[in-house]
């Protein structure tokens, strides 16, 4: 038998006896300790980096480890928690740049009001009717629909067993009750007492963000919103890793769903607290996600996704209740689920065409929703095109060697001073008191620019020797560019941009670049009337300095060219208030074109010929 040792996770103080040889991610993921594993636990990412100590107490350091820990690192005892073994007795201390907290930014900033066209309605029956009973009633049910169609003046029916059992309690026989009436479902919830306030939930599952928002059905009005990360990505970056974790691991599936189930039930928490509100006030919920986040969430397997042609279960609407999906709302609840176009193009992209209606317009419109996927959109009322780009996780702070999401600490915004020549940085969080921790999607196309304008950073990709924050290795080629010295960075380590992460940024300006292109040479529309940026990321890059390294062709931005902060969270909200939008959804689905940009016979070509950075004169 193996034997057991004692491993203490800090600052959190949380301990647990485990069995040798195990991996210190095995542990954490025991215990749901929230570290960053943006590869999946490869060993690829380096995001994983904790602090060890006995040092002696873990197993050799692996290649992996040996090729992404600097020699300055493994001195102060870090090592990667998916790849270290533990031989004895340790303590981990997680730095703050690997836990993976609940920080979102860049998507709560939806507010306004809502055309109105309810799905669902709050009838209210009293227990003293205003004239005598002229029938006796058959059963329960007989007696509340009669009630309703004479004094409230509309017909409903009660099918569902939900409402069945909540209309069968003590408490609904004594005063007044409230019913939830759906427009197909009929009485989704029977509730005792007056209970006026009526309202709906929208929810965003993205790969990395999740977000939630809270809206009145009375006023059309967004009441309160929340966002987190979602809590899938400690098993992987990408939608790719979150479907080999379903077929490869035991209850791997259950254990994904279980996550965003649990994340969602505590936003909505969350956002039921700011509006003084109660779980009995909402009413219905819309969902949006990649066609993977949708299938994970309703119980889906995702193996189909993963394996050629790469084809969804179903791309119809569903409407789930939730008491089947697990949210802890009045077990009849309706949920909508969107529709999706293709197994790379989900319920999202349709809820942000729903938000921006390219296909009511006469222009073309471009929609670019960039993230770890980026979802493009391409169109006019004579039709629409889309697809998807493996941008990867890059510019979301993945797989960057001092990369993070955009939470406090991190660098968003990267200039020259134009008389020094020297960088120039800012954080998010308090800009006077925070040191930065690492960089951001958007501070790391800023930081390509400007290292672009300098002369730092060469149109192969390559550094150039000799140039100040360049450091070379004992052969003298240039690995890596100093973007903050130690002394000034909250890590005490050099935030700095290595070769590697540059050939991670030109996969993703290059698989998006070449996307737009073949999307208009494919769809027959050669001018861009309006493009639109949009996603946690999309809307807060400054596009120009995108434009500078090649990341968006300069014919889509000749036009006119506006930030939207989530337009796929918007399109839930719109779907959600006005009942008339969902059967808008689905014929969308149908009726996109979708462009697969892999099946493309210039797509290897023209992705190899825009790894290149564009000359600064062009």
């Amino acid at each position: 038998m193996l034997p057991k040792y004692r491993l203490t996770f800090e600052p959190m103080g949380l301990s647990k006896q485990v069995t040798a040889g195990t991996t210190i991610k095995e542990v954490a993921d025991s215990m749901n300790i929230p570290i960053r594993f943006d590869c999946g636990g490869k060993g690829l990412c380096g995001n994983c980096r904790i602090i060890a100590e006995p040092k002696h107490n873990l197993s050799p350091l692996t290649e992996a480890e040996l090729d992404i820990l600097s020699p300055r690192e493994v001195k102060k005892s870090y090592r990667l928690a998916c790849q270290a073994r533990i031989e004895g007795n340790l303590t981990v201390i997680i730095p703050d740049k690997a836990a993976d907290i609940e920080e979102a930014r860049g998507k709560t900033g939806v507010k306004g009001l809502y055309r109105l066209n309810p799905p669902v309605e709050r009838i209210i029956l009293s227990d003293k009717p205003s004239k005598p009973k002229q029938w006796i009633p058959a059963d329960i049910v007989d007696r509340i629909t009669r009630q309703t169609k004479s004094f409230a003046n509309c017909e409903v029916y009660i099918d569902d067993i939900e409402a069945l059992r909540q209309l069968s309690l003590p408490e609904v026989f004594t005063g007044e009750i409230t019913l939830v009436n759906h427009y197909q479902k009929g009485v989704t919830a029977v509730i005792a007492g007056n209970r006026q306030r009526s309202l709906g939930l929208a929810v965003d599952i993205g790969t990395t963000t999740l977000v939630a928002y809270l809206c009145d059905f009375r006023s059309g009005e967004v009441v309160a919103s929340a966002a987190s990360v979602n809590p899938q990505r400690r098993y992987g970056e990408d939608v790719i890793s979150r479907i080999t974790m379903a077929n490869e691991q035991i209850n791997g599936l259950k254990r994904l769903n279980g996550l965003i189930i649990d994340a969602i039930n505590h936003l909505i928490t969350r956002c039921l607290e700011q509006a003084g509100a109660s779980h009995d006030d909402i009413d219905e919920v819309t969902l949006v996600g990649n066609t993977t986040m949708e299938q994970i969430f309703a119980g889906l397997h995702p193996h189909g996704l993963g394996v050629s042609p790469y084809l969804p279960v179903s791309r119809a609407p569903r409407n789930l209740k939730a008491v089947e999906v697990g949210l802890k709302l009045n077990p009849g609840t309706n949920l909508y689920l969107f529709p999706v176009i293709s197994g790379f193009v989900g319920g999202d992209t349709v809820a942000a065409i729903i938000a921006e209606a390219p296909h009511l317009r006469d222009e073309t419109t471009l929609i670019i929703d960039i993230g770890t996927n980026s979802e493009l959109v391409l169109g006019n009322r004579k039709g629409l095109w889309a697809t998807s780009c493996a941008t990867g996780p890059a510019l979301e702070g993945a797989h960057i060697s001092c990369g993070m999401r955009a939470v406090s600490g991190a660098i968003h915004r990267v200039d020259i001073d134009p008389t020094s020549g020297e960088f120039m940085w800012s954080v998010l969080g308090d800009q006077e008191n925070m040191l930065p921790m690492g960089i951001c999607g958007s501070g790391l196309i800023d930081a390509m620019a400007a290292m672009r304008r300098a002369g730092i950073l060469l149109p192969n990709g390559r550094l150039k020797e000799g140039m100040p924050g360049v450091l070379t290795d004992e052969e003298g080629v240039g690995r890596e560019f100093v973007l903050v010295p130690a002394k000034e960075s909250a890590t005490g380590e050099d935030i700095r941009i290595t070769l590697k992460d540059i050939r991670q940024f030109q996969l993703a300006k290059s698989a998006l670049a070449v996307g737009i292109e073949l999307l208009m040479r494919n769809s027959g529309l050669t001018k861009v009337d309006r493009t639109v940026l949009t996603g946690a990321f999309g809307a807060y890059f400054r596009w120009r300095n995108a434009v500078d390294v090649g990341m968006l062709p300069p014919e889509v931005v000749d036009g006119e060219v506006v930030s939207l902060e989530n337009l796929a969270g918007v399109g839930a909200i719109m779907a959600l208030l006005d009942k008339s939008q969902r059967e808008e959804a689905a014929k969308i689905s149908q009726t996109t074109k979708f462009l697969d940009l892999a099946l493309d016979p210039d797509f290897t070509a023209r992705f190899s010929e825009n790894m290149i950075f564009p000359s600064l004169d062009e």
